[in-house]
């Protein structure tokens, strides 16, 4: 998945880190602007008040210390030192940060005719200022980060407004009808082109429906002539008095087919149509009596040596039409019994579940997430692919469930879980 995230999550989130980025460089920039401005100023100052200290030394020799409120400057002999700036000692003529008890200074040292200069700046309230600064500092980003957190999620809601409304109006579309254009209420923006292609889409699914609903409505009426001929001509077939009793019996399997073809053509173009619940369907259909048709349509090919073993338990009912039902029930035991060339066929029904056991060749592990894949055959299969496809689609109509399980040369065992009526 290329975007695993909303896009009012990224649009937020740029808010925050932009201005923890910027916050953060602000605080490099200004924690390195003063301290350069403070070196900067502190050197000038302390030079300049060296120099003014020796100039007055040199008028008044015997002035030797010099004291304001935050330095003291002092004359002493260069082997000599102060007891007080004995810590100085060891340092070379320059500018000094210093640490010493505790406390920070600035330090001037200038040797002249065999006489040192010092002067010693007390800063430690200059250093409790930026320090001072840098809490402000953090505070401050603190707030940047609150006040970005709050616009990105008040800037991402207005800027993903036009989106969200198209997603609504999107979900309300119905396929079937024709809508006004959306993107007529878009500017020619990037959601105005969005609403331009899910016009278009719109436009070329409406015209597949179309086509759909002209091709379902000929292959409709083609085929039932066809089937119309086949129940008239088999209904006067049985109406002779001579015809033999055995011919008799396939005619009517014949007029049997033909109805129940003519009633599964009416059910799978309503599937194909519409979406309807299971309460709006008033056909009320008995299992057993289906499931006894189906061992006899199915289960005597010739050439099979299967045995099949019925265990009915109960008479459970369903609130569908019957040649869906056999539709259903009839795929999965022809399924069985075709790919069974020897061993048994078990039915089972009771009143929640049917399901169909065999011995026969099974299905291999890769290939049984895709069984219900319209068109999809196996290796061994002799199908159109297209059976267990139709089965799925009617549970999935109806809110059933149809689970397969096989194992290759051992088996296969389907089971339908469905609602009693």
């Amino acid at each position: 998945m290329r975007y695993r995230h909303k896009i009012r999550f990224r649009i937020f989130l740029t808010y925050p880190v932009l201005a923890l980025l910027l916050s953060i460089f602000m605080c490099f920039f200004l924690k390195i602007s003063f301290n350069s401005l403070e070196s900067q100023f502190m050197d000038s100052y302390l030079t300049e008040e060296l120099e003014h200290f020796i100039k007055m030394t040199e008028q008044n020799p015997e002035l030797s210390m010099q004291r304001s409120k935050n330095w003291v400057v002092y004359k002493v002999d260069a082997n000599k030192p102060v007891d007080e700036v004995s810590f100085l000692s060891g340092y070379p003529e320059g500018i000094h940060d210093v640490e010493h008890n505790q406390h920070s200074y600035d330090v001037a040292i200038k040797d002249r005719n065999k006489q040192r200069y010092i002067i010693v700046y007390d800063d430690t309230d200059i250093e409790m200022l930026e320090y001072n600064l840098m809490i402000y500092l953090v505070a401050a980003v603190f707030i940047i980060l609150w006040l970005a957190t709050w616009c990105g999620l008040w800037f991402s809601k207005k800027a993903l407004e036009p989106v969200t409304s198209l997603a609504a109006s999107i979900k309300m579309l119905n396929p079937e009808k024709a809508v006004g254009y959306l993107s007529e209420d878009y500017t020619d923006d990037e959601v105005g082109i969005l609403a331009l292609e899910f016009d278009a889409y719109s436009q070329r699914l409406q015209a597949l429906i179309q086509r759909e609903r002209e091709f379902t409505g000929n292959a409709s009426h083609e085929l039932r002539t066809p089937l119309a001929v086949i129940m008239a001509a088999s209904e006067g077939l049985l109406l002779r008095p001579d015809l033999p009793k055995d011919i008799g019996l396939r005619i009517e399997r014949i007029q049997r087919s033909a109805h129940e073809m003519a009633e599964s053509l009416d059910t799978l173009l309503q599937l194909a149509r519409n979406t309807v619940s299971l309460n709006d369907t008033i056909d009320k259909t008995g299992l057993v009596a289906v499931v006894e048709q189906l061992i006899e349509d199915h289960c005597s090919l010739p050439g099979k040596q299967v045995k099949v073993i019925k265990k009915i338990h109960g008479h459970p009912s369903i609130n569908a039409p019957g040649p869906i039902i056999s539709m259903l029930m009839g795929n999965l035991i022809k399924n069985a019994v075709t790919y069974t060339d020897q061993g048994s066929v078990t039915i089972f029904l009771n009143e929640h579940e049917f399901s169909v056991t065999d011995t026969g060749q099974g299905i291999d592990t890769d290939e049984i997430g895709q069984v219900f894949e319209r068109g999809y055959r196996g290796q061994s299969s002799q199908g159109s692919g297209l059976g267990l496809a139709i089965s799925k689609r009617i549970c999935d109509y109806y809110g059933w469930q149809l689970k397969i399980e096989s194992r290759k040369n051992k088996g296969t065992y389907v089971q339908w879980v469905f609602n009693p009526y």
